[in-house]
């Protein structure tokens, strides 16, 4: 008996996965996470037809900004699809519908509350930041709109965590494929067809957002309306699990507001040394965060699969 207990532990400890079960699930976490930068990149790269260094320096440094607040809230997807596919490994069908709800909440609470405090969010942003008073003011006109936008982008986090957990990879995909390709589209509809500039490029984004996490919603919640009937209060507020995600995602928020520290004080000293520096200084942030949330991307997966185990 203990040598057939040994065996199975050994098995467990030994078991592996094939590249494509680990590429199956790293890529859609890749793709739903460079999301966030991709939206920056791509109002940089459109906003970047305009002769104006002022311009372009505004709208990277609010996607700066935005990015800096959006990756402290990164645990909300990598989490959400562990918690899920643990409870759908159980198969209880009531935890893996909680497992989306909880952190939706979560999502909601922060993204209203950066709603709340955009102002001084903007103004302490513009501080560390610096730049020219035409930079921004093109900053604090992009992040004004866009601000809109946070309870939405939040919880697409949690929408695609919870599809990824429930192994709906093409759901997950085509969401955010449908997000980044709606947000090009009206970029150039809004910047190079009418001219909009700054206030066209937010717009444009946050438009793409919205739409793309009402898309997903409507299609979770049409799946799922029978059991979301059965879903009451004290369900969603049991202290339990709620500590148990905080104390999971506690050293992950740890780590990421020491790298976003080090990106501040990048930005913060390329600002000191004029606009055409600023501006360049926040492109490769651009495609410094398309980096970190790509190599996430792996991370995530390897951390997902060994909880599979």
């Amino acid at each position: 008996m203990k040598l057939a207990t040994s065996s199975s532990l050994e098995l467990k400890e030994t078991k592996t996965f094939t590249h494509r079960e680990y590429l199956t699930l790293a890529i859609p976490l890749i793709i739903s996470g460079i999301s966030t930068p991709i939206l920056g990149a791509v109002d940089t790269a459109v906003i970047g037809q305009i002769p104006d260094a002022a311009a372009l320096g505004g709208v990277a440094i609010g996607a700066v900004i935005f990015n800096t607040m959006y990756w402290l809230l990164g645990f909300l997807r990598v989490s959400t699809s562990g918690f899920t596919a643990q409870a759908e490994g159980a198969n209880n069908q009531m935890e893996m519908l909680l497992s989306f709800l909880r952190p939706m909440m979560i999502a909601v609470l922060f993204g209203l509350l950066f709603i709340i405090l955009q102002k001084p969010i903007i103004h302490v942003a513009l501080q560390v930041f610096g730049g020219s008073e035409a930079v921004s003011s093109f900053a604090a006109d992009y992040f004004s709109i866009r601000i809109w936008g946070a309870p939405f982008i939040l919880l697409s986090y949690v929408m695609i965590g919870w599809l990824i957990g429930m192994g709906k990879v093409r759901l997950a995909l085509a969401t955010q494929i449908t997000m980044n390709l709606l947000n090009i589209i009206l970029d150039i509809v809004f910047v190079l067809g009418l001219g909009m500039g700054v206030t066209g490029v937010a717009y444009a984004t946050v438009i793409s957002e919205i739409s793309a996490v009402l898309f997903g919603a409507w299609v979770i919640f049409q799946a799922n309306r029978d059991k979301i009937s059965q879903v009451n209060q004290q369900m969603l507020l049991e202290s339990k699990p709620l500590l148990k995600m905080l104390r999971v995602n506690r050293d992950f928020f740890l780590r990421t507001v020491c790298l976003l520290v080090m990106t501040g004080v990048f930005t913060a000293k390329g600002a000191s040394m004029g606009e055409v520096t600023l501006a360049a200084n926040a492109i490769l942030l651009q495609i410094h965060y398309i980096m970190a949330y790509l190599f996430g991307g792996f991370a995530n997966a390897r951390v997902f699969l060994l909880e599979e185990r």
